[in-house]
């Protein structure tokens, strides 16, 4: 068996589950083989976050102290809500327990980790893509990320420990509330940032100083009779760890991320029958709970109220479920079905027509109740927090890494051009938490620069930074000489694949989506080879066409079998259609929609309509409404608007003082037409034109006229 060697860690290929761990890449390892067309929709989008939103969280960043908090000084934040022995308090958790976070998501933030971590983790993303050359802002990223390695290399404790608060605040604190505290989740940003930065400059200096820290984690927490066996309360370091392997290929770090998924709500008799939260919560004797748990054993908030494998709904904090879900679909075996199985239940479940995921702001997550889906607070709530839906990105994208499916990916899309872009301002400067369908009361869609727990900005700009690695995947089978191509997005974009004799291949896609439904490729592969080409059948597209024999081998994907050197093309139309929710949520509305865009209406397009009826409360459209198309461009980016080609309707009975009213003949409800007809606006460009700021996006459906 072929020996694999990294720090000196062997590890064997023989094992099966190990094999197709290593053998399929993730979207962060392979961003960097492919060139997005800088003039497409997608470019530009991209153009805006390296050029712009990467500098805008930079500047953020070091104005708020995360960027310079693995100096390890005293930082006035660290005054407000101080925790001691990191019990629990109920009005919330300190500001600065998410740095580490932002700032690996940066560069992929606890505060100063999860902070900086994105960040870091996002701008090596963008740099080291063959499209980089239009970032103005290289230089000082470069310098800022090397400045932050080396403070977060002389911040690393002597034993691998690297958390800051814990460090700096409450080294009392250290490894006793794992639950809320999110040592482990930092770590898993800074981790994935130091992954990414190894890939970018190919130095180890980041690397080692996260493996060391992996190694500080493994010592103190597994199966073992001296270990705790504990697991993050925010799932990250999961993932992260899995991911590590990819690279190391050091069989501890495998079984650590297998450990970590396999311990998750496992009732032990040493804990007196109880998972370990409840165990933590003993020791620390802490009684309190945080705001969003209703007992001190209620842990499906977390996903901990039962092992993985009997979870049959998904449940809680969104983001923490489908990162958790993310690592068990790249783990395989019966933890994939696992995250398919929940996937299932969020989507036909639990899901907004954006592709946004939690209704209750209260935990920021998941009902209990199938199908409750407000769209307001006026409705009873709508969160909709835009990571979570990055996440469900990630979940879709590993669950395709195993095999297609066509329904995943079109979630995959969904998210990506809704929920997911809707989160940043198109001038790049500001970002929203959560999302919600409509405004209601004093509430306007306009979002903010900047936020105290500021996980998303960086998120978007990972995951724009990578969006090559989402866009397809690719197998060679040296054997048959065929290269099976996996094309998971329509965008305007160029990949090498290498070959095992050390040729190349070559794959160019051009695309007019999201707004026109047209790809052309061209394929290019030293003689001999042959391509098994996989393209999206989406479920919105309407009278597909492809120029070459295809064969529908799985739902939702055509393939096309070519030689060495060919081209072919797929068109399709994007008919604006009219989405109506399920029956139990209690909606009788219409969503409108066009291919995957997502369309809502806005006070700035329709102010006649909104002036006289706030937030368009009790504005109808008929389901026989048709749609006139108008090209424009809002930010820099061009969109396609709507405009409905017939009046809109006000339900008379929604002014009714009366709290109930008796129904008769086949008129149970009465419209007045309003005489204007309402514009519509793609949901993720909302909010960036000024105006009163009031948005809706399902409509009452005013069919009795």
């Amino acid at each position: 068996m072929t020996q694999l060697k990294l720090n000196g860690h062997a590890a064997t290929n023989g094992h099966s589950h190990k094999d197709t761990i290593l053998s399929r890449p993730r979207p962060q390892e392979t961003y960097f083989l492919t060139s997005v067309n800088t003039e497409s929709f997608y470019g530009k989008l991209r153009n805006l976050y390296s050029n712009q939103v990467l500098k805008t969280q930079l500047d953020q960043l070091k104005k708020q102290g995360s960027y310079d908090a693995f100096k390890l000084g005293w930082h006035p934040a660290y005054d407000v809500r101080r925790l001691t022995g990191a019990k629990t308090r109920v009005d919330g958790i300190p500001p600065s327990l998410f740095w580490e976070s932002d700032v690996g998501k940066w560069w992929v933030q606890v505060i100063l980790c999860r902070a900086d971590e994105r960040r870091i983790e996002g701008a090596c993303y963008f740099l080291s893509s063959p499209d980089a050359k239009s970032c103005s802002h290289a230089a000082e990223f470069d310098a800022a990320i090397q400045e932050l390695v080396d403070m977060i290399e002389k911040a690393q404790q002597p034993d691998g420990y690297l958390d800051i608060y814990f460090t700096v605040v409450d080294p009392e604190g250290r490894y006793k509330n794992l639950r809320d505290m999110h040592e482990m989740y930092n770590a898993g940003h800074l981790l994935e940032g130091a992954l990414a930065h190894h890939h970018y400059t190919e130095s180890r200096q980041f690397l080692d100083v996260m493996i060391r820290y992996v190694e500080c984690f493994m010592k103190a927490f597994g199966s073992g009779k001296d270990q705790l066996h504990g697991y993050p309360g925010h799932p990250e370091l999961e993932l992260a760890v899995l991911r590590l392997y990819n690279l190391t290929h050091d069989p501890r770090h495998l079984e650590f991320g297998r450990y970590l998924l396999e311990a998750r709500g496992v009732k032990r008799e040493e804990y007196g029958g109880e998972t370990y939260f409840v165990h933590e919560a003993e020791v620390r004797k802490d009684p309190i709970t945080s705001f969003n748990l209703s007992s001190t054993k209620d842990m499906a908030y977390n996903q901990s109220h039962l092992p993985i494998h009997d979870q049959d709904a998904i449940l809680g904090h969104s983001v923490r479920a489908f990162y958790l879900y993310t690592a068990c679909a790249d783990l395989g075996g019966g933890f994939l079905e696992d995250a398919k199985r929940l996937l299932t239940d969020a989507v036909d479940n639990k899901m907004y027509v954006t592709g946004g995921f939690g209704t209750e702001p209260a935990w920021e997550g998941f009902s209990h109740i199938p199908h409750r889906l407000p769209q307001s607070t006026g409705e009873g709530g709508c969160y909709a927090e835009t990571c979570a839906s990055i996440a469900c990105m990630m979940t879709s994208e590993r669950i395709l890494s195993h095999g297609l499916d066509g329904k995943v990916r079109d979630v995959m899309e969904l998210c990506l051009l809704n929920a997911v872009l809707g989160g940043g301002s198109l001038d790049g400067k500001q970002f929203s938490y959560a999302n919600k369908l409509a405004t209601w009361g004093d509430e306007v869609a306009t979002r903010k620069d900047w936020f105290e727990v500021c996980c998303c900005p960086p998120n978007l700009s990972r995951t724009l930074g990578m969006i090559g690695g989402y866009t397809w995947s690719a197998k060679v089978d040296e054997a048959s000489k065929i290269i099976s191509l996996n094309v998971y997005l329509h965008l305007s974009a160029t990949r090498e694949i290498e070959l095992p004799d050390g040729k190349t291949a070559k794959v160019s896609m051009e695309s007019g989506m999201p707004w026109v439904g047209e790809a052309n490729w061209k394929l290019e592969a030293p003689e001999g080879w042959t391509w098994k080409v996989s393209v999206p059948c989406p479920d919105y597209a309407e009278d597909v066409k492809v120029s070459a024999k295809s064969t529908s081998e799985t739902p939702g994907f055509l393939v096309i079998t070519l030689p060495a050197t060919s081209s072919f093309s797929q068109t399709f139309s994007l008919p604006v259609r009219l989405l109506s929710p399920h029956p139990l949520t209690g909606q009788d509305t219409l969503n409108v929609t066009r291919g995957p865009i997502v369309y809502t209406a806005e006070s700035f397009d329709n102010e006649s309509i909104d002036s006289a009826h706030p937030h368009f409360e009790g504005v109808g459209i008929s389901s026989k409404t048709t749609f006139a198309e108008n090209s424009t461009v809002i930010g820099g980016i061009p969109v396609i608007m709507l405009e409905a080609n017939e009046q809109a309707y006000s339900l008379n009975e929604v002014k009714d003082e009366q709290a109930y009213s008796v129904v008769t003949g086949n008129r149970p409800r009465t419209w007045t037409g309003l005489g204007d007809k309402i514009r519509f606006t793609p949901w993720f460009a909302r909010a960036n034109r000024g105006g009163a700021g009031r948005v809706r996006t399902a409509f009452l459906r005013a069919d009795e006229i």
